[in-house]
């Protein structure tokens, strides 16, 4: 709360010391909402600055990281909207960076797996992707992701049962992810 309240003065190193313990977590929930966006760096940048910018309006009501994944949520999928109503054509594809410390073999297959997965996220409408994403990689509560998203949290339940619906068709549907999911069900 400290290094917050010290950007939120204008202290050039808790900003820099800010803006480094977070960046990992703009990056991956921007990634997330919006993989292989053309203007994802774009993105995660604008939502740092609103981070750095907010500091002061943190409260330790929760953790920073917590705060910061609201804050840089809302501002990517803010964005996204502005651009999508600006007619600019957003290519969802995903690249996630690979796990360290897999063999090759294991790193490829698994990046490979991502890349299917984002790529399926990607047909979802950036609403019910948005609310999949945080609800199931990120571990939001559906109240949580009403006070992130600022929409009611039946609307949020109605997003992640929509998006999980599709994904699933999805997934079943895909020429490679429906072999191995055939297998388990």
């Amino acid at each position: 709360m400290e290094v917050a309240r010290a950007a939120a003065a204008g202290d050039a190193d808790a900003r820099r010391k800010l803006a480094e313990r977070l960046l990992d977590r703009v990056r991956t929930t921007v990634t997330y909402l919006a993989p292989n966006h053309p203007d994802r760096d774009d993105l995660m940048q604008r939502s740092l600055i609103e981070i750095l910018r907010s500091s002061g309006s943190f409260r330790g009501e929760s953790s920073l990281e917590t705060w910061a994944d609201r804050i840089a949520a809302r501002t990517a999928m803010r964005l996204i909207k502005q651009r999508a109503r600006q007619a600019e054509v957003v290519t969802l594809v995903a690249d996630p960076e690979p796990e360290e410390f897999l063999s090759g073999e294991d790193e490829a297959a698994k990046a490979s797996l991502r890349r299917r997965l984002s790529s399926l996220l990607s047909r979802l409408s950036p609403e019910r992707r948005g609310a999949v994403v945080l609800h199931y990689v990120q571990g939001y509560t559906v109240e949580e992701i009403a006070e992130i998203t600022e929409t009611p949290a039946n609307t949020v339940r109605d997003r992640l049962r929509v998006g999980k619906s599709l994904l699933r068709k999805y997934i079943l549907n895909d020429r490679v992810l429906g072999e191995s999911e055939e297998g388990e069900t």
